[in-house]
């Protein structure tokens, strides 16, 4: 099958070329990137002259008929759960949804477009984060899973490849696709390494906000002394594993040090008892507003928010 760029359906049964057009609406203009389930792409909405992201389900390659048909209802059950949560300011709207035309019927999610970078990326660039900048990223997530675990639902997945930075310093919250309803078992171990809380891989356990207070505690550790804990040791944890190796010294400070700890506990009953009483704790930690950047600052800056008395995640 072959049509010029531009024309609704592109070359190859599952290819994807600039000017595609889907809906009669939304032009590919470029890829963003990729993972093990989806594709991201950039889209140009002729209707409201606005860009936009796709994410696509993957081509099929050689996966059965039942695994292919799976992947595709996780977009719809992820479109779901996106319009449920328009009122959770950090989380990047959902607007549309579709079934390509050609090859496959790939399914697709017409999403809003974060202006910024991924938090890996950002990490990669000023390794180690100062502190007040991880806090500054810590805080405003806090703020994000109260509203989703408020609504009953465990994100599951706080890694940095999930979490933008905009270019005000702004923090959003991606990809909601393997969110669970708190309180269901667990019907499919596992998760990303490092960010996954120990009870993430036993079969049936119930899985509880707790899950996204691991993660976040991981995610400071990798931002403040990069290094993720419990990374020498495998699954399943004894309930006394210690996070870091003897003698590995997290150089941060105390109170960050402690409440980090805490978070990763193995055992969820340790850990602090959610979100809300994370952000309590990190609260004082946070710039002043009205206080100066520092001469370290990173870009972009997540302190400009607190600092500036901007509203929002």
């Amino acid at each position: 099958m072959s049509r010029r760029p531009g024309f609704p359906f592109p070359i190859g049964a599952n290819a994807l070329l600039s000017g595609t057009l889907l809906k009669g609406r939304y032009r590919v203009l470029r890829e963003l990137g990729k993972g093990g389930e989806a594709e991201l792409f950039v889209a140009r909405d002729e209707k409201l002259r606005r860009n936009v992201a796709v994410k696509f389900q993957r081509p099929r390659a050689f996966e059965s008929t039942e695994t292919y048909a799976y992947y595709g209802q996780r977009i719809e059950e992820e479109h779901h759960r996106l319009a449920g949560m328009v009122d959770v300011p950090g989380v990047p709207q959902v607007f549309d949804r579709g079934q390509l035309e050609f090859g496959h019927h790939r399914r697709y999610l017409v999403m809003e477009l974060v202006d910024g970078v991924t938090l890996t990326s950002w990490i990669t660039a000023h390794q180690p984060v100062p502190a007040v900048a991880a806090v500054s990223v810590i805080a405003p997530l806090c703020e994000i899973l109260a509203d989703l675990h408020t609504k009953g639902i465990v994100h599951r997945d706080v890694t940095p490849n999930n979490v933008m930075v905009q270019f005000d310093g702004r923090i959003r919250l991606l990809d909601v696709g393997i969110s669970v309803t708190a309180g269901e078992p667990n019907d499919a171990p596992g998760g990303s390494p490092g960010y996954a809380a120990p009870e993430q891989y036993i079969q049936d356990t119930v899985l509880t906000p707790q899950v996204d207070v691991f993660a976040l505690g991981a995610l400071l550790f990798a931002m403040v002394v990069s290094r993720l804990p419990y990374s020498d040791l495998e699954h399943p944890l004894a309930s006394s594993a210690p996070a870091f190796p003897k003698g590995f010294r997290a150089e941060m400070p105390e109170p960050l040090r402690s409440l980090g700890l805490a978070m990763v506990s193995v055992d969820p009953r340790e850990r602090p008892r959610g979100v809300g009483e994370v952000l309590r704790y990190l609260r004082p930690m946070l710039p002043a507003p009205g206080s100066s950047a520092s001469p370290k600052a990173t870009c972009p800056d997540p302190t400009a928010r607190y600092r500036l008395g901007l509203s929002g995640p």
